[in-house]
């Protein structure tokens, strides 16, 4: 049957994380789901390893802890404790405050301090990142690690990877890349890299692709594999009739970062079909007589390289209405522990039937 599950098979994964703010959170709680999920299927006697995380932005950050990680417990472990230091929980304030203290500080993330080119300063990350991640770990990994920046200067989509990919030559990956991967303007400032010799200017990848599919389809094996791409979609594509200047700003976050992910999801299920359509047409010709032409099995040949994918995306939201209302920049304890549940939930309902 098209696209079912290679009993017996290896199952390989990839985890392909947006960015979003504070909406990261919910990443969180899926990442869990997701461990979790594995955990089950290990134990039943499936093979499934982590193939590849990749991630931008917010999402960079959560890979970091992922493949930064001696193994899943631990991952989980160092995903908590940095998403409790990014908590507001300012005593005896109302919430609203908590919710709106993001304006002007999240801990151990950035802090007001206006400049003539961002609005904020990030350093306070770099030691976060580097007390969270363990970076040896990263980038000795045999999952495949990448993040995505966008080079201020010739606007183009820089990968850092931890492994030799298609086009991408492996780096050894710090705290910065992380930190450039989520520099968002005009808010952050952008991030000093040290890069093919020179020090380039890098912003957040997001602002090019918020969801970097192809990367991760690049990590999966050539061998006989199940393979399961599992996309963290952080916007969905509906939502409510924005009634103010904030919700419609978040409306056209929403558009901005999340509609690339249908285009991609679209062009993953054509590629996937087409694969299989030619592997089926392989089998037919090879029980004929008739030999392909050598040219034409060159192409049949190189076609088949492709690799299909089962891809799998969960939306992530919240349970009682379209919209998110203080979207990335709600860091309050309440919120971030609330779109944790939530991301680990609904992560759950959807990978216990299809992974």
């Amino acid at each position: 049957m098209a696209g079912a599950t290679n009993e017996g098979a290896t199952t390989e994964v990839g985890l392909v994380l947006q960015g979003g703010g504070a909406l990261g959170a919910y990443e969180w709680g899926a990442i869990e789901a997701l461990f979790d999920v594995m955990d089950g299927l290990q134990k039943q006697g499936r093979d499934i390893v982590l193939q590849a995380v990749t991630g931008v932005s917010i999402g960079a950050i959560n890979a970091a802890c992922v493949v930064g990680s001696a193994d899943r417990k631990d991952a989980r472990d160092r995903l908590a404790a940095l998403w409790n230091d990014f908590m507001i929980g300012l005593p005896f304030a109302p919430s609203e405050l908590n919710k709106a203290a993001a304006l002007c500080w999240v801990p151990n993330f950035y802090i007001f301090s206006p400049g003539l080119t961002c609005l904020y300063d990030t350093r306070a990350l770099l030691k976060t990142l580097s007390k969270h991640v363990d970076f040896s770990a990263l980038n000795s990994s045999p999952t495949a690690f990448v993040v995505t920046s966008t080079d201020v200067q010739n606007g183009r989509l820089r990968p850092f990877a931890n492994k030799s990919l298609p086009d991408i030559i492996p780096i050894t990956i710090g705290p910065e890349h992380i930190l450039a991967s989520g520099s968002l303007p005009p808010h952050f400032p952008w991030t000093d890299v040290f890069d093919g010799g020179e020090t380039r200017h890098f912003w957040d990848g997001g602002i090019v692709d918020n969801t970097p599919l192809g990367y991760a389809f690049d990590a999966f094996s050539p061998n006989d594999v199940d393979r399961a791409l599992v996309v963290m979609n952080l916007f969905p594509q509906t939502s409510r009739l924005p009634d103010s200047l904030a919700h419609v700003n978040d409306r056209v976050d929403q558009l901005r970062f999340g509609n690339r992910l249908l285009q991609d999801s679209a062009n993953a299920r054509r590629i996937s079909g087409l694969v299989e359509t030619i592997a089926e047409l392989k089998q037919f010709i090879d029980s004929l007589s008739t030999p392909l032409p050598a040219n034409l099995k060159t192409l049949v040949d190189d076609a088949l390289k492709f690799k299909f994918v089962r891809t799998i995306e969960v939306t992530l939201g919240p349970k009682k209405s379209f919209a998110d209302e203080y979207g990335f920049r709600d860091f309050s304890a309440g919120g971030i522990k609330r779109r944790h549940d939530e991301g680990r939930d609904h992560a759950l309902d959807i990978l216990q039937s299809r992974l």
